[in-house]
């Protein structure tokens, strides 16, 4: 490791232990930042140079032009930093969303002292920047947009707000490190064929058999999310609960036909595919079974590997399917800490 490498390490780990991970970030002086803009710098050459003309030629009204000057930038420099002090930025929880969609991020902006307003706001994440005024105590949402390209947790980046305001001699900015993660599914398939309606071979059959506890009674079924109250059998499932099982619900007329199953490993249509293809032509079907569903068609259900998601129907069920395909291989549901995700 080159010397520079370690240099940039050491400045990295010095910045994050300055700036821990929060999804609530409250601005003051510990954590505000100001320097001039190019056209401060250009500023300040200015009047360094009427100072030596006046000196020079012992111009009166020089001197006055000067301090004139001298003094509004002072002024702008307090207002320019006091324009950010005493904001509260506070993320609100990121909505999953489909690998190469934007992830939108929720941002809050709250004012807490008596300021009139706050004007001339910017939040800045990656590519993205969004302006924002605030007016008295108001509080304002915005939204940043964040690409996505790969499934799977994703750390968010760093956010900054910054401002010029008044007078865009001086820009004072912040650094704010979200704690949250979100969860990206994988990607949709646009060239995916129609479901499959093999559901499943004799191989696959005898898998799902080997991974489901013993079924219930002939005409019983295990209940399944999204199954109404009225389905369940009581009476069998008090026996049912009593041996450590789950519900029982009577499987109903218009929905006797065979579920509805797909398989990472062999569902028709995955042939010759990537790991990461299967998976995203899995979600684009996941999304038209329930469709299916909803209007009165077979139940779905997810095989990947060894784990098997059960079959349902409804909104939490397909969720649950795509939070499935995005940790896939990792166990189903391990949330890493922000630390370990790469951002």
């Amino acid at each position: 490791m080159s010397v520079r490498e370690r240099l940039q390490q050491r400045w990295q780990r010095w910045w994050e232990a300055r700036l821990p991970r929060s999804d609530t970030l409250t601005l003051t002086h510990r954590n505000l930042y100001i320097l001039p803009t190019r056209a401060g710098w250009a500023y300040a050459v200015v009047v360094v140079v009427l100072l030596l003309a006046s000196i020079n030629e012992q111009i009166n009204l020089g001197y006055g032009l000067t301090f004139l000057l001298a003094g509004t930038a002072l002024v702008g420099l307090h207002q320019t930093h006091a324009n950010l002090h005493g904001l509260t930025l506070q993320l609100r929880a990121p909505t999953p969303v489909h690998a190469g969609q934007p992830l939108p991020l929720q941002v809050q902006l709250q004012v807490a002292d008596r300021r009139p307003s706050r004007l001339g706001l910017r939040l800045r994440l990656a590519a993205t920047a969004i302006d924002a005024e605030l007016d008295g105590h108001a509080t304002t949402t915005l939204q940043l947009d964040l690409a996505t390209d790969t499934r799977g947790w994703l750390a968010l980046p760093r956010i900054t707000i910054e401002t010029r305001y008044p007078l865009g001699l001086f820009r004072a900015w912040a650094y704010w490190r979200p704690a949250s993660t979100a969860l990206i599914w994988p990607a949709l398939d646009a060239a995916a064929p129609p479901l499959p309606r093999d559901a499943l071979g004799d191989v696959a059959q005898g898998r799902v058999a080997a991974l489901q506890r013993t079924g219930p009674l002939e005409g019983l079924r295990d209940h399944r999310r999204g199954d109404p109250l009225k389905w369940v059998a009581w009476k069998k499932s008090t026996h049912t609960l009593a041996s450590g099982s789950g519900l029982v619900t009577r499987e109903p007329v218009a929905q006797g036909g065979p579920d509805q199953w797909l398989d990472l490993d062999r569902s028709s249509g995955l042939e010759g595919l990537t790991r990461e293809a299967r998976l995203s032509r899995l979600a684009t079907w996941l999304h038209e079974a329930e469709a299916q569903a909803s209007d009165g068609g077979p139940a779905y259900g997810l095989l990947l590997g060894a784990h098997r998601v059960p079959v349902g129907r409804g909104t939490a069920h397909l969720l649950a399917c795509l939070d499935a395909l995005a940790v896939w291989p990792d166990a189903p549901g391990a949330r890493p800490a922000p630390s370990e995700v790469s951002a």
